[in-house]
């Protein structure tokens, strides 16, 4: 059995819980991790010393894929950057696979793609939500006609003033990094709804905003570990006093100047909090979309209609993990948002027009992401190829189409809702 050589790019919270720490411990002798490379070398030194490993560093990309001998890339770094890394890779025939959002704009979507054409290497955009127990039922019953002919998509996402402010306190807060949350948080959920609709979306419109961050709040500092607002400020965060943020980010500070606890009420903020946008497809289907980052609770609610049938899928979420709250203050965090929570609440339902109500909620599965990190890392780099009916792994191209969506929305905000053809960011 050959052994998979991996080399991940980019070492924040993200890459340490998802991808170095697991595949190093957990794919045995299938996969070796045989370097790792950030921009801020100190952050990698904290990384390995948070998950007592010792694998080689390197401050140069190139020379790390020259001297380690590997055949993969995983991409971990800023937004802006995943294009860099994933037309490098593939120009010298590595498989890759990138953290969404895939790219950041419609110039590094024709840069890969053109890579991708002139590679014969695979290339993969780890969407994980794809693997979420309730989100692969949904697909299986359109796959198998339960709901007939697909009519209305609706997806509502609301992130509460733990996990939604904490976009505002790191690097995520400026639209040349991310993208925005189009870009960053939506790009998952454009996946999805790409993938329930199972066509390519060909007309966007968007209206959004920033409604509560940035210059909205009563109180402005630069960040919030030397703040004389602390005391007064409802989004107030004692980072540090986690172990492992302290380590992966504050002992790292002095290398790039980068701090993990901005003021989510900075004025440099250019990102909206409050989003929405409609989606036509080209088989005809309707989507709807919207997302709010400074929600009550935390939640995601999702509606299908068919000829057959509705799907309706709620999900709330206890984020007592996240940076910020109580709970996650004393502990050492879950930097991959592990585990299920009891307070959560999962319910999946299909209606039909005759009354009928089905309760088909999944059972709820361990692991990051309720369960679908652990899956994703399994279908990618297990040793056992699994057959996937449900085209659950994301390649290149349906990752390009979720950032499309979320680049045409952009640009359709910025236009007053102008309608946008995503896929050559035209106006209509």
């Amino acid at each position: 059995m050959s052994v998979r050589k991996v080399v991940v790019v980019g070492t924040g919270g993200r890459s340490l819980g998802s991808f170095i720490k697991p595949l190093s411990t957990e794919f045995g002798d299938n996969v070796k991790v045989v370097g790792l490379y950030d921009i801020n070398p100190a952050r990698i030194k904290s990384a390995q010393k948070i998950i007592e490993t010792n694998i080689p560093e390197f401050d140069n990309f190139e020379t790390m894929l020259e001297t380690t001998g590997a055949d993969s890339v995983v991409v971990c770094s800023i937004d802006s950057t995943h294009a860099e890394y994933v037309t490098k890779a593939l120009n010298k025939g590595l498989d890759v696979f990138s953290e969404k959002p895939l790219c950041t704009t419609f110039k590094q979507v024709e840069a890969i793609r053109e890579a991708a054409r002139k590679s014969s290497s695979a290339g993969m955009v780890t969407h994980n939500m794809r693997f979420g127990s309730n989100e692969a039922m949904i697909k299986k019953m359109i796959q198998d006609g339960k709901l007939g002919k697909i009519l209305h998509i609706q997806f509502s996402e609301y992130l509460d003033r733990y996990h939604g402010a904490d976009y505002f306190r790191r690097w995520h807060r400026k639209k040349e990094n991310s993208g925005g949350l189009l870009l960053q948080k939506s790009s998952h959920h454009f996946d999805l709804i790409n993938w329930f609709a199972d066509s390519k979306p060909i007309r966007v419109t968007g209206l959004g905003r920033l409604a509560f961050y940035g210059r909205n709040g009563k109180f402005h500092g630069k960040r919030c570990s030397n703040c004389k607002h602390a005391e007064s400020c409802e989004l107030y965060a004692d980072v540090f006093i986690n172990e492992v943020m302290q380590t992966l980010y504050r002992d790292a500070e002095h290398e790039d100047g980068y701090f993990r606890d901005a003021c989510v009420f900075g004025p440099e903020i250019d990102i909206t909090d409050t989003i929405n946008s409609s989606i036509t497809y080209e088989n005809g289907i309707e989507a709807s979309y919207s997302l709010i980052a400074y929600a009550s609770y935390e939640g995601m609610d999702v509606h299908i209609e068919g000829t057959n049938g509705r799907l309706d899928l709620h999900l709330r979420h206890n984020t007592s993990w996240a940076v910020g709250h109580k709970e996650a203050d004393t502990s050492n965090g879950s930097l991959a948002n592990d585990g299920a929570n009891e307070d959560d609440v999962d319910s999946l339902k299909f209606y039909t027009p005759n009354g009928k109500v089905e309760d088909i909620t999944q059972q709820k599965v361990e692991g990051g992401h309720g369960g679908s990190d652990p899956a994703l890392r399994k279908m990618l780099f297990g040793s056992e190829k699994i057959a996937d009916p449900l085209g659950q792994k994301a390649k290149l191209e349906e990752g390009i189409q979720a950032v499309l969506v979320g680049i045409a929305t952009n640009k359709s905000v910025e236009l007053g809702g102008q309608p946008i053809n995503p896929q050559t960011m035209a106006t209509l």
